[in-house]
């Protein structure tokens, strides 16, 4: 056997590659944190807000008083705090739930929760975010945006049908 391939070759080889696997373990960990911050999925507590900003909370933040829901089989995105509401209204705090869901579920939720009708939706003028106060949502990158308001929350849809998202908002008493 030839000398390169002696005893401590291998312990230097085995030690390279141990080496190299544990940086490689630290370095996809700190990928995976900065990839889940990039999207969205750190948890974030607003001043005032009775839960953080994450998905994981998704449940109790929906039942906040009067409490509401999303449409059948929606599913969650992202949660986000409403930061501009916070700053602009003292001791305000909200969340920006965006979701994906099916037309019909939507234009079910369209009429069950709010007082338009669902066939209507297609017939008004795309919103923005100034006249209606939503400017916790990126209205650039929606395509004929439709707003409306119920309870203590604002919906918003891109036309058409598939992705919204659901601003609900608070303060103290």
């Amino acid at each position: 056997m030839p000398q390169y391939f002696g005893r401590s070759y291998i312990g230097l080889l085995v030690g390279v590659m141990v080496l190299g696997a544990l940086s490689s373990c630290s370095l996809n960990e700190t990928s995976v944190r900065d990839s889940q911050a990039e999207v969205g999925m750190s948890v974030v507590h607003q001043e005032g807000a009775p839960y953080p900003a994450d998905v994981e909370y998704i449940e109790e933040i929906l039942m906040i008083p009067p409490g509401t829901t999303l449409p059948e089989g929606a599913e969650v995105v992202s949660v986000k705090p409403a930061e501009m509401f916070a700053e602009s209204y003292p001791g305000g705090w909200g969340y920006a739930i965006a979701f994906i869901a099916d037309e019909q579920a939507i234009r079910d939720y369209i009429d069950e929760h709010t007082s338009f009708s669902s066939a209507a939706i297609d017939a008004y003028p795309d919103a923005n975010d100034y006249e209606l106060g939503l400017d916790d949502i990126d209205m650039t990158g929606i395509k004929r945006p439709w707003a409306t308001g119920f309870d203590n929350a604002d919906l918003v849809l891109e036309r058409p049908l598939g992705r919204g998202w659901l601003l609900i908002r608070g303060a103290p008493r």
